[in-house]
């Protein structure tokens, strides 16, 4: 989660700027080839970046883990019923239309297990710690800035971001930093920026 507070949906993005003395480093960026509105709309973006549990999956993440533990084991449970000479019963022999599917594969509780891995998975890589959706909300930030104006602009980045994020220590340098670990993230969103903007183009001109 962002140190501090982040801006909603319906917060004014200008009032936060003007608040934080930001907005000339905005301007600066305009002047120097971005589009004001395109700026505008990804800084709007930054509630996106609460990456707490509870706002990803509306529980902590020890109550996800508990979670995931009562798939498998309903799993379990569900796989044992299936072996039973009841369900046996009404699935081959009686064929009860609620039960003739409960050995197609992939069974239910192969579906459950599947589905239990998956949450596991996403649990090692999203969440507060590893926070992949800020970085990709600043690489589409800094591809933006860098396609517009073929340089990344760290002082007036760094002053929006730290801005909305209302962040004080998010500084040119520590912005500089991030930048210089994430360039190939920075790059892989500079080519969906690109790809974006011409299918808008293409579209502008079909009309």
């Amino acid at each position: 989660m962002p140190r501090g507070r982040w801006v909603a949906k319906s917060s004014p993005i200008e009032s936060v700027l003007r608040d934080h003395a930001a907005l000339q480093h905005l301007q600066a960026l305009v002047d120097a080839g971005c589009k004001r509105n395109e700026v505008m709309s990804l800084l709007e973006l930054a509630f996106w970046t609460d990456e707490s549990w509870k706002q990803l999956v509306d529980m902590g993440l020890p109550r996800l883990k508990r979670e995931i533990r009562q798939i498998r084991n309903c799993a379990n449970i569900i796989e044992r019923l299936n072996r039973s000479d009841l369900v046996y019963h009404v699935s081959i022999e009686i064929q009860l239309p609620q039960f003739v599917a409960v050995r197609k594969s992939p069974t239910l509780p192969e579906q459950l297990r599947e589905y239990a891995n998956a949450l596991d998975s996403l649990r090692r890589v999203f969440g507060p710690k590893s926070r992949p959706r800020l970085h990709a909300w600043k690489a589409w930030i800094v591809a933006v800035v860098t396609e517009d104006t073929k340089a990344p602009h760290d002082r007036e980045v760094s002053s929006l971001i730290g801005a909305v994020l209302d962040d004080p220590k998010y500084s040119e340098k520590a912005h500089q930093k991030w930048r210089l670990d994430h360039i190939d993230h920075i790059k892989l969103m500079k080519k969906k920026v690109l790809q974006r903007r011409q299918k808008i183009n293409l579209k502008s001109i079909t009309k």
